[in-house]
């Protein structure tokens, strides 16, 4: 995190190299760095940013772009996703463009594999500091949610950022989106409870963590409780239905795996909580139980596609089948 950070404490600055090298599969990450890349370059006017992809250009269509200059001098910003794959001398051609490259162009070089190894990789790394743009691990994101708050020009307690980090999950995208919609709301520079409060995406997140953490505890009434709050604030049952899905799916493979959670690659739409509590959901149901709550929400989602349903009534219904 520090070298990004570090990276764009420089674009603050108004010190932008021309070329970067962006090593990790996080899209979001990288996404963020090239805007804020493009706010830097061209400041508040619109620019030219182009991506360059090897299934719509030859490695010498991309070198042509990159050396070629208008009279005129005008500023460009290139993405080139993959540069590894680059085959041939245009290889050498760019590791020499990266050495001296043109001065009104920039050029963001992305390579989701943080730890290629690659000859391409190692000669381009004499010259241009990698920033890590791989997806951070659990521990990482209180970091990462107080920079979005320092980014915002914005305080927070602790508690409350882990309140925000605890409902958005490990999506780093979906803890930035909430953190700026909640920076928005505060009309002062600290946020607050109240805050959190007032952004009704953040309560109706909070209520459905809660009401799925009932479910995995087996308690009927604090679920059904949840379940008619949820719906009475404009909740759908459709949007119920991954999330349980998940959560029955995942208890599932903790069956099949005698008692032990091994997290899957990639973004799980649970809240860190709830994941962290899957292994004692599992010990909750038997195994025929969950088969019969994954059957229950596939035959509800079917009937959301092809008939009106009352969402109230289906989710009580789906509860008293489950947790009863």
């Amino acid at each position: 995190m520090n070298d990004f950070k570090s990276a764009l404490s420089q674009l603050k600055k108004g010190k932008i190299d021309n070329v970067y090298l962006l090593k990790g599969e996080d899209q979001f990450l990288q996404n963020f760095f090239i805007e804020k890349l493009y706010d830097a370059i061209f400041i508040k006017t619109k620019g030219t940013k182009e991506f360059l992809t090897l299934n719509e250009f030859s490695g010498k269509e991309i070198m042509d772009k990159l050396i070629s200059s208008d009279l005129f001098g005008t500023k460009k910003l290139f993405i080139l996703k993959d540069p590894q794959q680059i085959k041939g001398k245009v290889v050498e051609e760019l590791i020499s463009y990266c050495q001296d490259p043109l001065k009104n162009h920039f050029l963001v070089l992305i390579n989701d594999n943080y730890m290629d190894k690659s000859s391409f990789s190692k000669k381009l790394q004499k010259y241009i500091s990698n920033i890590n743009v791989s997806t951070p691990f659990q521990n990482e994101l209180f970091k990462w949610a107080k920079f979005f708050i320092n980014d915002n020009k914005k305080n927070i307690s602790d508690e409350l950022l882990s309140q925000i980090i605890e409902t958005c999950g490990d999506s780093l995208y979906n803890i930035k989106n909430e953190i700026d919609k909640i920076c928005l709301i505060s009309d002062s520079d600290n946020i607050t409870k109240e805050h959190l409060n007032l952004d009704s995406s953040f309560s109706r997140s909070r209520k459905r963590w809660e009401m799925i953490a009932s479910i995995g505890n087996r308690d009927l009434k604090n679920s059904v409780r949840l379940a008619k709050s949820i719906i009475n604030n404009s909740e759908s049952m459709i949007s119920m239905i991954f999330p349980l899905l998940t959560l029955f799916q995942e208890i599932l493979f903790i069956k099949m795996n005698n008692g032990t959670f091994i997290k899957p690659v990639g973004y799980i739409p649970l809240s860190a909580s709830l994941q962290n509590n899957l292994s004692k959901y599992s010990s909750n149901y038997e195994t025929s139980d969950i088969v019969k709550a994954l059957r229950k929400l596939k035959e509800i989602e079917i009937k959301q596609k092809t008939s009106n349903i009352d969402d109230e009534s289906e989710l009580i219904s789906f509860i008293f089948n489950v947790v009863g």
